[in-house]
């Protein structure tokens, strides 16, 4: 996938509008898993066991990320077993970028590493970072349950993309200058995971890469997660870099008024993720169903993990949804 070919959503006309007084997001799409609780304890169970979580700090970090949530709700209809390797998966990545990708500043040998991890030929006998040696136990996971090689090889193409767009995303915060606001959110749509997940939702659906209509579904699920990220961080990122801020910057416009018109574009592209999941065809509608519940899933989680600030804006589900948490010992 070109992360420079990607389309930026039309969102200058809102440049002008008044800002709102208060910020809400309604969803719609947000279910919880009945396995959410028993999967996040599977999972730091093997977080523990692979040896990324040697002590009470990482621990609590893990903790601290709603495990629960974050699977629960981003792929709510998984059965069990699918939904345990899914919750290893982008658990596993939430902790490797934090505590690895983030803080390195040359990433060349993390994208050799992450694709000789997902290389069904490659030998990782000598390999002694337990990250790599757990990226290999998911894509080994993911073949025992009887997707092809092709499709584990996807999974790692795409994850090497990522890795390559955060080292682009990384050189355009140390670059002097504006910021372009619109070319950091195209880079967003790679950076904050979508592509990679959506293909975890249904192990038996096929290659959807070169499908346009797939891809644009991807891709503004992507706009859904990115956007909320973006306004739930705003102090988070204060030492890195913000749409809300660029937006801010570049249109030379007050804080509250670039923050609004975020949370706007964020509306909007919610709007457009429910006409994208309509224009697919008939034959990929449930997936598209899927996608949607994985994007308003994961914006969601935002709202109910710690990680995360929500005084700004706060969201709307329409109807009821479990958001129980249950209390472990430390």
């Amino acid at each position: 996938m070109n992360v420079e070919a990607a389309k930026v959503l039309p969102v200058k006309a809102f440049m002008n509008a008044p800002a709102a007084a208060r910020h809400e997001l309604n969803l719609s799409y947000v279910e919880l898993s009945p396995y959410a609780h028993e999967v996040e304890q599977a999972t730091i169970e093997w977080m523990q066991a692979s040896r990324l979580l040697p002590d009470t700090h990482y621990l609590k970090k893990a903790k601290a990320m709603a495990i629960w949530g974050y699977a629960g709700f981003s792929h709510p209809f998984g059965n069990i077993e699918e939904l345990t390797l899914y919750s290893k998966f982008i658990t596993l990545w939430l902790l490797w970028d934090d505590l690895v990708v983030e803080k390195t500043d040359d990433l060349s040998s993390i994208f050799n590493g992450i694709t000789q991890a997902f290389r069904c030929d490659s030998d990782l006998s000598s390999e002694r970072d337990p990250y790599m040696l757990a990226w290999r136990a998911i894509a080994d996971g993911y073949r025992s349950l009887g997707v092809s090689s092709e499709f584990v090889h996807r999974l790692g193409r795409k994850m090497g993309i990522w890795v390559q767009t955060v080292a682009r995303e990384n050189a355009s915060v140390r670059a002097a200058g504006k910021v372009n606001p619109w070319s950091h959110l195209r880079r967003r749509l790679i950076t904050i995971g979508v592509p990679p997940t959506a293909q975890l939702l249904d192990l038996h659906v096929q290659d959807l890469d070169r499908l346009p209509a797939a891809q644009r579904v991807v891709l503004t699920g992507a706009a859904v997660v990115a956007l909320v990220n973006e306004l739930v961080c705003v102090e988070k990122d204060m030492d890195h870099v913000n749409l809300v801020a660029l937006v801010q910057n570049w249109y030379q416009c007050d804080f509250e008024s670039a923050y609004g018109r975020v949370v706007d574009l964020c509306r909007l592209s919610v709007t457009k993720l429910a006409a994208a999941v309509e224009a697919l065809p008939a034959s990929l509608q449930a997936w598209g169903a899927l996608v949607r519940y994985m994007s308003e899933g994961f914006a969601y989680w935002h709202f109910v993990c710690s990680r995360y600030n929500g005084e700004r804006i706060h969201c709307r589900v329409a109807h009821d949804t479990v958001v129980d948490r249950p209390a472990y010992a430390i």
